[in-house]
């Protein structure tokens, strides 16, 4: 009964202001909403509008006529109902159905807990084994990568947020893209939890491309946080890529980088990367506006509501060794 509540409260929020038509939309929604559409794979408030619509209009589909009425009014997805208040849509729905706003106001809390029923039930578990890259997505990303250490050395630490209910194991992935030189070959990464999590299983793929299988210490209902850190350490004493990237693949609220370089050998100069398509990031460097080191030799850099697909961070030109 409590996720049902939840759930009842998330739609109350969206319903309110301008509705599906609100100014900033994926950050207005819940995290069971989020997983049932899986708008974690949508790009920009467009997108997440136009999957409400549809996994909407899917789910009230049987509705009766006047329910589902009720429900895109109340949305402000019916052709003339975009207006800023909800009361004033309440008053548009009132006319069509020829009621008082308060019988129309009781539809439209009668239809909301019957959409919230066929919510609940396309987010409801099923048999099979879960995808541990679904389920969840990532509220804060926190980076430090070392370079100051014998190998380099790269820690996240991730505070998430369960969209399902039971979820125990979820993913990690790291890749060591290529030299700038085109040299390639197999790498190796090593991979330890720092806390709240347990490695179960790791995976390579391909010769740069690897990835480990999270157990949580407890299953997560919708809607709860947990946070867990992970170190990855490059133990093969290749070169590696002047540049740390984070392409997110689910969403991701906010994401820091902080870089901590040896002082013996600082950078030349360092830019931040925002919003680069990864397609380019093997492509000579282009530097853009220097960032200064500060007194411990680090530089730090914040990304609010990263897009899925891009690349944000930090590049950097190798300086030369400080006699």
């Amino acid at each position: 009964m409590a996720h049902k509540d939840g759930l009842l409260r998330e739609l109350a929020t969206l319903r309110r202001g301008w509705g599906l038509e609100a100014d900033r939309l994926r950050s207005r929604l819940g995290p069971v909403v989020s997983g049932w559409c899986e708008i974690h794979r949508t790009t920009s408030d467009r997108d997440a509008r136009r999957v409400l619509r549809e996994a909407i209009s899917a789910a009230i589909a049987d509705f009766p006529p006047d329910d589902r009425l009720a429900v895109n009014v109340a949305l402000g997805i019916a052709p003339g109902s975009q207006h800023a208040r909800l009361s004033e849509r309440v008053g548009v729905l009132a006319d069509r159905l020829r009621v008082s706003e308060r019988t129309a106001r009781r539809r439209i809390d009668r239809s909301f807990v019957r959409l919230a029923a066929e919510i609940e039930a396309g987010t409801r578990p099923g048999d099979g084994e879960p995808d541990p890259d679904k389920g969840w997505f990532v509220k804060r990303l926190e980076v430090l990568v070392r370079l100051d250490t014998a190998e380099p050395e790269v820690t996240e630490e991730r505070l998430i947020v369960a969209t399902c209910d039971g979820l125990g194991r979820i993913s990690a992935q790291f890749t060591v893209p290529r030299t700038e030189d085109g040299r390639d070959g197999e790498r190796h990464v090593a991979a330890d939890a720092r806390h709240g999590v347990r490695i179960s299983a790791a995976h390579r793929e391909g010769q740069r491309h690897f990835r480990w299988l999270l157990d949580l210490p407890r299953p997560l209902s919708r809607g709860d946080s947990h946070t867990y850190s992970l170190v990855y350490r490059i133990r093969d004493g290749l070169p590696i890529r002047p540049s740390y990237v984070f392409v997110p693949l689910v969403t991701c609220e906010s994401f820091t980088v902080r870089v901590r370089f040896d002082p013996q050998r600082p950078p030349a100069v360092v830019w931040r990367l925002d919003r680069v398509p990864p397609s380019v990031l093997a492509d000579p460097p282009q530097p853009g506006e220097s960032l200064p080191l500060d007194g411990a030799c680090e530089v730090a850099q914040e990304f609010a509501a990263p897009q899925l697909g891009y690349a944000y961070g930090l590049r950097w030109l190798a300086g030369q060794d400080i006699p």
